[in-house]
């Protein structure tokens, strides 16, 4: 993996913006709509994949899937959408890889529309080339296909010019498929053991330390300690017994 990519990928949910209330807040609206009963720990591990992947996790038939993908789309517009807030230093970030020339993009599971508005309210959508995620008939909606469009308006020559930053295994997944670096990031809503399980090739504690060149030899290096239960960075914050929620 090359040291300064000339592209970067960016997932959105848990990677640029703690959306976790917004989504949170529209899965149990879907559920209780739909008279299912909603675990709090549950939902959180259903954000960052497809929607429809999510609530056939939860049981909901195959028949049923795109009529509550749309039931849980219609609470997310109304209110969800707008109580993101980007992560520590995402935005500092995101202008200094910008001015050192480097493209940007975002791929998403999200509806691509919910994604340009998250972004433009924000505060940081003007500085991405690509904003790519679900399409609004649903006929795109995995991870390495939003992935493949961003490469695609890019039209990349080179895989090894481009890194892709996310939080889950599907990101990583996708980096892998497309022959992109993969680049965990561990503040999100993933693990370490999940993203070097799912072939990181590098993990990353904070945003700022993108870019930075001390990450070491190793295949996969942590630029800062986190914890084994849950993922964490280990400072001040985390407790001293952690019980693996986030």
């Amino acid at each position: 993996m090359q040291s300064r990519p000339r592209y970067i990928i960016f997932d959105l949910d848990g990677t640029l913006a703690d959306s976790s209330r917004g989504i949170l807040w529209s899965f149990r609206a879907t559920l209780e709509r739909l008279g299912r009963p909603v675990d709090d720990q549950l939902l959180r591990q259903l954000i960052g994949p497809p929607l429809g992947e999510s609530f056939r996790s939860l049981g909901v038939a195959e028949e049923d899937v795109d009529r509550v993908v749309e039931l849980y789309r219609g609470f997310y517009a109304e209110r969800g959408i707008y109580e993101a807030h980007l992560y520590d230093g995402v935005a500092t970030t995101l202008e200094d890889v910008s001015n050192e020339g480097i493209r940007l993009a975002v791929a998403t599971a999200k509806r691509v529309d919910f994604a340009h508005l998250m972004l433009d309210a924000l505060g940081v959508g003007r500085l991405f080339d690509v904003i790519a995620g679900a399409s609004l008939d649903l006929r795109v909606t995995s991870k390495y296909d939003v992935t493949a469009q961003v490469l695609a308006d890019w039209s990349i020559d080179d895989p090894d010019d481009v890194w892709m930053v996310g939080d889950r295994h599907f990101d990583m997944v996708a980096a892998r498929a497309h022959g992109v670096g993969a680049i965990g990031a561990l503040w999100g809503f993933g693990s370490a053991q999940e993203l070097r399980d799912a072939g990181a090739l590098r993990l990353i504690a904070r945003p700022t330390e993108l870019l930075r060149d001390d990450e070491g030899g190793s295949p996969v290096c942590l630029l800062a300690e986190v914890c084994d239960v849950c993922g964490a960075i280990l400072d001040s914050a985390h407790p001293t017994s952690c019980s693996g929620a986030r």
